[in-house]
């Protein structure tokens, strides 16, 4: 039994490359994973349909954005922030 069994992990990030891969790693350790994504969503679906996570559509440069989708989670054991924003 892992110390992360059921255990609620977002990710804000989690897609691509090193975000998917945190994703992999929380969600083969038993972690409940939710993983946001903006522009891969072919990606996001086939990382979530692997791993057994959850993706979901957000803009990580959107604050009020994910506030209420933080909001919306209910309480979160690991918040894990790997998004890149372009300025």
């Amino acid at each position: 039994m892992s110390s992360l069994d059921s255990k609620s992990v977002l990710v804000l990030g989690g897609s691509r490359g090193i975000g998917a891969a945190i994703v992999r790693r929380f969600a083969a350790d038993g972690a409940k994973v939710i993983f946001t994504y903006l522009s891969s969503p072919d990606d996001a679906q086939a990382l979530a349909a692997e791993t057994g996570s959850k993706a979901m559509r957000a803009d990580s440069g959107d604050r009020a954005a994910l506030i209420a989708l933080i909001g919306s989670l209910g309480p979160l054991d690991v918040l894990v922030v790997n998004s890149g924003i372009l300025g």
